[in-house]
């Protein structure tokens, strides 16, 4: 709890310094797990869990469901805040939809820096909630990061570096 706090303390800190807002960022992508996800687990039908897609998770801020482990904003959308972006929808929700230039969030819940065959070859696979673990994140990233270097005459722009 301790090494949370001053996670916590540390962030703010790098968050309200003038360089950091200062400076101007097109966009965020994210990775990680439940302290994060934006809805990707609840659209993933990975497992039932509707809890997570009904009241009161999301009624603080959003006063709506979203899909978040939390009844209110995360981490990364206070950061999408600071820096003057939207909240980062889930790649799940636009992974056949618009080019999102603004960023996509692809943590999932319950995801695992390592994959699934790893757990089920220690026999403890079905304790896992999803099988998105972070090699799935990287590759929607691949698949995504082909529709965000191109322009509006299917060129490669500079992000390509």
């Amino acid at each position: 709890m301790k090494a949370m706090k001053i996670l916590v303390f540390f962030l703010l800190c790098c968050l309200s310094s003038e360089s950091v807002l200062s400076a101007r960022y097109e966009a965020i992508f994210n990775f990680g797990d439940s302290l994060s996800d934006t809805g990707n687990f609840l659209r993933s039908g990975a497992l039932a869990f509707p809890v997570i897609g009904k009241l009161p998770y999301g009624q603080t801020f959003f006063r709506h469901a979203t899909g978040r482990c939390s009844d209110g904003r995360l981490i990364v959308d206070f950061i999408a805040e600071a820096f003057g972006l939207p909240h980062l929808p889930p790649y799940l929700a636009v992974a056949k939809g618009p080019h999102v230039r603004a960023g996509v969030n692809f943590a999932v819940a319950g995801a695992t820096a390592l994959d699934s065959s790893f757990f089920y070859a220690q026999k403890i696979g079905p304790l896992l909630w999803t099988n998105d673990s972070l090699s799935v994140q990287l590759r929607w990233f691949r698949n995504l990061k082909s529709s965000l270097c191109t322009t509006k005459h299917g060129k490669f722009s500079t992000c390509q570096r």
